[in-house]
């Protein structure tokens, strides 16, 4: 694949609000529907992201009541990988899941 070709599959994505929805996030989520796994006391759990935002994420998973900080890998389109530690802010119960914030992101993935 040449450079030129490469590039130009790089889209910038626009992480504006188009209107209020009534919403306390600082940037707007995307729906996705992307592979996950979510590391906590040295246990590896698999999960799904269900929207993502340059501040955090929404992660349907089960985990611990009293889980508040955990490390997580996302599997983005075309094989990357985003590598983050985070913190819990908020949990669904049905289908269960957690809202995270992003707190670090990292290089290289540490699960």
């Amino acid at each position: 694949m040449d450079d030129r070709r490469a590039k130009s599959s790089y889209r910038p994505v626009d992480w504006d609000d188009p209107g209020d929805h009534g919403q306390r996030r600082r940037f707007t989520r995307r729906e996705v529907e992307l592979p996950a796994r979510v590391r906590i006391e040295g246990k590896e759990i698999a999960a799904t992201t269900e929207n993502v935002s340059p501040g955090g994420a929404f992660l349907r998973v089960e985990l611990p009541p009293e889980t508040v900080d955990l490390m997580a890998s996302i599997q983005l389109p075309h094989g990357r990988g985003l590598f983050i530690q985070a913190k819990v802010r908020w949990r669904r119960e049905e289908p269960p899941g957690v809202g995270v914030e992003f707190a670090t992101f990292l290089e290289r993935p540490e699960i």
